[in-house]
């Protein structure tokens, strides 16, 4: 099995030429293959917006694919570096490939840029954790402005489908969490897995249970299942999805049903219907145009701003970690950690970045508003 996913990791080299120990060499690991594909194909996208130089030294970036694959993800790490001498790694794509790499990270004193969104992994700062930064909110930041509008609007009961996998573990913990703060019964909780075709069965309980709202744990096209039989059988209360629905084909395959569900709302999808005043809109708005004169009208998402804004870090942090060292060396690594450590107000496609020795998550609550879907739209709420 390894050596076979190992063989598609080899073939997988985003650029052919090869590294250079004066350069600056940058391994991204991430999920081309394998579960999470879609995922890690849209972070490999953001990525291509990355410098080419920083203070004249030139930029290589070094592709391999995890392949969704927690072992393959550290064989990639193992290989990127004793080859090419890494100086910062981005990736992986996974939260249990990303747990993976923290152990080699450490043994080669490697800066990593995780895309995976567990707080775990960066929290708390540790000997550890000092090499692990990453570029994504955490639940309790998507679940914020979504339970304080529950509070407002007097829902008093919640209703809660998710994935049958450790994405809805999650959600269950925090909705379990955030619904006792505000005083709000979690009435059902259910689960299904990402390739079912029908949910019919979970959507007939939560019904039952008599729900003021319903809370969709899921991402992409297979969260728009639950919102379309919650309508098929007549469901009229308030729908609620978590940050994914607003990544892939949920849009699409809800159509003019999945209007009013409210979500939390990334600047990196939704920038244009954010405040004027919004520190990071500016950015945000640049990275839309870019990715989608690239990519196509309406292809932002989340995940590629994740992997855009971690090269924007890079070239904030690289300049600094120059003048302590040449590439290539442990000293230029550290000097890079420290620089990346030290970073404030950094505006990306996700929200502003401020790192601290305590702090290795950047964004804070400010990167997430109340969004809304208004006529296929993800629109911010005011």
């Amino acid at each position: 099995m390894l050596r076979s996913v190992l063989g598609v990791c080899l073939a997988a080299l985003l650029f052919q030429a090869p590294a250079s120990a004066a350069d600056i060499n940058v391994g991204i690991i991430l999920s081309a293959t394998g579960p999470a594909a879609a995922i890690g194909n849209a972070e490999r996208n953001g990525t291509v917006f990355g410098p080419t130089e920083i203070a004249g030294k030139k930029v290589n970036y070094l592709f391999l694919d995890e392949a969704s694959d927690s072992t393959a993800a550290v064989a990639a790490l193992r290989k990127l570096f004793q080859e090419s001498k890494i100086d910062l790694l981005v990736g992986p794509t996974t939260t249990p490939g990303s747990f993976a790499a923290i152990d080699p990270a450490v043994e080669y004193k490697l800066p990593v840029i995780t895309l995976a969104p567990v707080n775990a992994l960066v929290a708390p700062v540790d000997a550890r954790r000092r090499w692990i930064f990453k570029t994504t909110t955490n639940d309790d930041h998507e679940a914020t402005p979504l339970f304080a509008n529950m509070k407002k609007t007097g829902v008093k009961k919640l209703g809660l489908i998710g994935f049958g996998d450790s994405y809805g573990d999650a959600w269950s913990k925090v909705a379990a969490d955030m619904c006792a703060e505000a005083g709000i019964e979690l009435v059902a909780n259910e689960k299904y897995a990402r390739t079912d075709t029908t949910v019919v069965g979970q959507i007939l309980k939560i019904i039952a249970a008599g729900p003021d709202a319903v809370l969709i744990a899921a991402s992409g096209a297979p969260a728009a299942l639950p919102l379309l039989q919650l309508r098929e059988k007549g469901y009229t209360g308030q729908i609620y999805g978590t940050l994914g629905a607003t990544f892939g084909d949920f849009r699409k395959l809800t159509g003019a049903q999945g209007d009013g569900i409210f979500v939390p709302l990334s600047p990196a999808v939704g920038a244009a219907s954010f405040a004027d005043d919004y520190p990071a809109k500016k950015a945000a708005l640049e990275f839309i145009q870019r990715y989608e004169a690239k990519f196509g009208a309406g292809s932002r998402n989340i995940f590629a701003g994740s992997a855009y804004d971690a090269l924007i870090l890079l070239e904030k942090a690289a300049p600094t970690a120059l003048k302590a060292a040449e590439p290539g060396t442990a000293e230029f690594r550290e000097g890079l950690r420290t620089a990346i450590e030290s970073l404030k107000g950094v505006a990306g496609s996700r929200g502003v970045y401020n790192y601290g020795p305590n702090d290795h998550t950047g964004l804070d609550q400010s990167a997430l508003a109340l969004g809304k879907l208004e006529k296929g739209e993800w629109v911010a709420v005011r």
